[in-house]
């Protein structure tokens, strides 16, 4: 999506960014949160010694793999798969594998969205600020801090990642995102903040996009660790909308999962609860099918001229 080269180490200054906050507001931080966070540098790791000498997908998968279910047995894991009107108790033999790829395709999808200026560093802001939100409403001022830590961060280098960019995240940037959000939804899952499926929700524009994209490549067949440029936001950058543009409606998109999640976390009725659900599904299908058909119009036309 991009002509030239640019450098990519904005992923370390946000951690480091990160890192400073914490230690700043280590006092009101809490030291349960702070905790999870080394899993995180694991991960993290990995993709910086990816960013400077290349590493096998297989590799990266295995040892993310290996961080994920250790995560896992420290106890940050799915014990209930809770819904509007349905809180089922899962067994650890579910629960942990069950925990692992949560984490693990939280991190590559992540990763995966990671292609267009302003997009990772946008959805970040977005979305971590509205877990500082629905933790602010919910009363756990620990969680709505580091929450902000993290918003607070990215706009400094959103600043010099909006279009046109002069830094990109790099693999060490969308991993770190992907994990903490992978890593803010268990915890806030286990210790009742809101519930994972809420969670998602904040972070549905980049979860719809990767899934269905990641599905429609495994279908075709196709190699699904190389790079491409079949997402949705790449599509509508590619149908001659832009990425200034593309990247407004993606902001809008962002916001509107911000305010259902708010919205149903302050929803009390399951009625209203299912309603509202049922919109934004619906909404969701009508998005997707919107951009196939657009941009399924103009490569026609191209095909033709």
């Amino acid at each position: 999506m991009h002509d030239t080269p640019k450098p990519r180490t904005g992923g370390l200054a946000i951690l480091i960014s990160i890192t400073a906050g914490l230690f700043l507001f280590q006092e009101y931080v809490g030291n349960g949160l702070v905790s999870i966070l080394p899993y995180a540098l694991l991960v993290i790791g990995t993709s910086f010694v990816d960013d400077m000498v290349s590493i096998s997908a297989l590799l990266r998968l295995g040892l993310q793999i290996i961080i994920a279910t250790a995560i896992a047995f420290a106890g940050l894991t799915l014990e209930y798969l809770t819904f509007p009107g349905l809180d089922i108790s899962i067994p650890p033999i579910i629960g942990i594998p069950l925990t692992v790829i949560f984490i693990v395709w939280i991190v590559n999808l992540y990763n995966f969205m990671d292609g267009m200026d302003g997009f990772s560093g946008g959805m970040a802001t977005i979305g971590f600020g509205t877990f500082a939100i629905l933790a602010y409403m919910k009363g756990d001022m620990n969680f709505a801090l580091i929450n902000l830590i993290v918003v607070a961060a990215t706009l400094g280098f959103l600043v010099f990642n909006i279009p046109p960019s002069r830094i990109f995240l790099g693999d060490v940037g969308s991993t770190l995102y992907g994990m903490l959000v992978a890593l803010f939804i268990l915890w806030a899952d286990t210790k009742k903040i809101f519930p994972a499926w809420l969670g998602i929700i904040v972070f549905f524009p980049f979860v719809l996009d990767a899934t269905v994209t990641l599905g429609r490549r495994l279908l075709r067949g196709e190699k699904v660790w190389l790079a491409h440029r079949t997402h949705y936001y790449q599509r509508l950058v590619l149908s001659g909308l832009g990425h200034k543009k593309t990247l407004v409606l993606e902001y809008l998109w962002m916001l509107i999962c911000s305010l259902v999640s708010v919205v149903l976390f302050q929803a009390g009725n399951l009625t209203t609860q299912i309603f509202l659900l049922i919109l934004f599904a619906l909404l969701c299908i009508a998005i997707l099918v919107y951009i196939d058909k657009l941009t399924n119009i103009v490569n026609s036309k191209n095909i033709s001229t």
